[in-house]
């Protein structure tokens, strides 16, 4: 093999395995845990407000309590009502954040529209956030390897992690989400 054809070589399987890298990233996104925002998606409220999320936190900790389908309602409801002690808007906000893959447009529009059935309070609106997503990029993205109970993910203002917990509500699991809320 000749220095030009030896060059050729190397080029196509750096070009191959540069294309493979981005490939596999794209189509695999892996979540990196604490210290790593969690993944990016426009959303809107129950109050049809548009949110970026996690650009559109404003509070110095944001607990997101996620769920994975509408038998964990209460679960999420009972972690709610357990922090809403915690909860001034300004050092912590609590957000109800069911996830729902992607049915398309009015299919979306009419299970929010079931949603806003169930919660009629309108501040409680303002915190309930439908993450309408593609399930095979944002679960892995997230880090969702369980979807049988509520996620509870504590975030900076940026909405970088500092702490999560996978559990329906009990004493020690709430513990360790207000510990994490302590400056």
């Amino acid at each position: 093999m000749t220095t030009r054809h030896m060059k050729i070589s190397s080029f196509r399987n750096a070009a191959f395995a540069a294309f493979l890298f981005s490939v596999l990233s794209v189509s695999a996104p892996v979540h990196a845990g604490a210290g790593s925002a969690i993944p990016a998606v426009k959303a809107e409220t129950l109050n049809k407000t548009k949110i970026e999320v996690p650009q559109g936190f404003t509070a110095a900790h944001n607990v997101l309590l996620f769920s994975f389908g509408r038998d964990m309602q209460k679960a999420v409801d009972d972690w709610d009502a357990a922090l809403a002690p915690d909860r001034d808007g300004v050092n912590v906000q609590v957000y109800n954040m069911p996830v729902i893959p992607n049915p398309g447009g009015l299919v979306r529009g009419f299970i929010s529209g079931g949603m806003r059935d169930i919660y009629k309070d309108k501040n409680l609106r303002d915190r309930v956030i439908v993450l309408y997503v593609e399930e095979k990029t944002y679960m892995p993205a997230l880090g969702v390897t369980d979807k049988t109970a509520p996620l509870i993910v504590i975030t900076d203002k940026a909405g970088v992690e500092v702490g999560r917990v996978q559990s329906a509500l009990n004493d020690d699991a709430l513990a360790l989400v207000r510990s994490t809320l302590k400056p």
